[in-house]
């Protein structure tokens, strides 16, 4: 059977935000923000590097790429050496490179790097090329209001604690520094009288469920999903079989276990971009003041193009107005250059997370 893909983007004032959808739903998340370059290695950028730190303990190297976010690793086996193509090869300190971005950086660690080839000597650190599909946000147009309505659902859908599981249920998603935890509940469900039966049906949607959110939100690393439990061992292998099912054409590499007597499954999914909530959220799980800031100026910029010719005024809190004081790109000339100048955002005393626009 044929599935429907297509791709909503939006390029609004910092930020570049693009869904990947299936059947009109979004499967996976890409945002690229004017702050993070100069400032993070994304996966697939090519890098002039030098090599400031062989650290045989940790059986890596520590590259400098000429960002301001730190550094990269690049992994050694025990004699020191990093892998170039088939042969390993031996990684001195000040060594120059070229380096590739296999993983970027997520849960406080560095990116992980790939040794593409020896030099060119006395090269400055800096990055030689981006990915082709971080070029295809690069040259993004603005979208239409129904698409970027459509985007900030999918993105506040994928930043929530829970998710709703087709059918009935919900998935409880919890990463943390050593895992990912999901937690399968049934909720209101209805369904099968039999509640062996009900119980597969549920764990087999919650299956698939839980591999789109996985996707969805750049999820990787080992991943626990606490299934509802089930007595049959028939069912139990069934189950099996169905997270193998569900994990099928995942883009990123999938190692799954067994499921355990007390009903986890236990899989690994390689972490090859930096987790959507970690762009997000700040350390406490809310939307981070940059992303209440550029949430405010899409609102500003939505607000006049709905009553054009009017002034539009937007308040926001203290903390947000500080971080775009503060913001390394002229925001300011790139939201006059869309709209106009008609338009002021000022501090309020108000909530954190609110964003007051009105037009005059």
């Amino acid at each position: 059977m044929s599935e429907t893909l297509e791709t909503w983007i939006d390029a609004g004032v910092g930020e570049t935000r693009e869904a990947l959808v299936r059947d009109g739903r979004a499967i996976a998340l890409r945002v690229l923000r004017v702050s993070e370059d100069g400032a993070k290695a994304r996966w697939g950028e090519l890098y002039a590097a030098r090599v400031t730190e062989v650290d045989r303990r940790r059986r890596g190297a520590f590259l400098d790429l000429g960002l301001r976010g730190g550094q990269g690793f690049l992994p050694l086996d025990g004699e020191g050496r990093a892998r170039l193509g088939a042969d390993p090869f031996p990684v001195t300190q000040g060594m120059s490179v070229t380096a590739a971005v296999a993983r970027e950086a997520a849960r406080g660690k560095s990116p992980v790097l790939q040794l593409v080839k020896i030099g060119p000597e006395g090269a400055a650190p800096r990055r030689l090329a981006q990915h082709d599909c971080d070029l295809d946000l690069v040259q993004a147009k603005p979208a239409d209001a129904e698409t970027r309505f459509k985007l900030d659902e999918a993105f506040d859908q994928a930043l929530a604690r829970k998710a709703p599981i087709p059918g009935g249920g919900t998935l409880t998603i919890e990463p943390t520094s050593a895992l990912v935890a999901i937690d399968v509940d049934a909720g209101a469900r209805g369904g099968f009288g039999d509640p062996e039966r009900f119980a597969l049906d549920l764990n087999i949607a919650a299956a698939k469920e839980a591999a789109r959110q996985l996707s969805l939100r750049a999820l990787g690393g080992i991943v626990a999903i606490d299934f509802v439990s089930m007595r049959a061992k028939s069912h139990r292998v069934l189950l099996e079989q169905g997270v193998r099912d569900a994990f099928v054409g995942d883009r990123w590499s999938v190692q799954v276990g067994t499921l355990s007597r007390f009903g986890v499954f236990e899989l690994s999914r390689a972490q090859l971009r930096t987790p959507l909530h970690e762009v997000m959220l700040d350390a406490d799980g809310r939307l981070s003041a940059e992303s209440l800031a550029l949430d405010a100026l899409r609102a500003v910029e939505r607000e006049m193009r709905a009553h054009a010719g009017r002034e539009v005024a937007c308040a926001v809190a203290p903390e947000v107005k500080a971080w775009l004081d503060g913001a390394m790109f002229d925001w300011r000339a790139q939201l006059s250059e869309r709209i106009g100048v008609r338009w002021t955002v000022q501090a309020a005393p108000m909530a954190r997370e609110q964003i007051d626009v009105r037009a005059l």
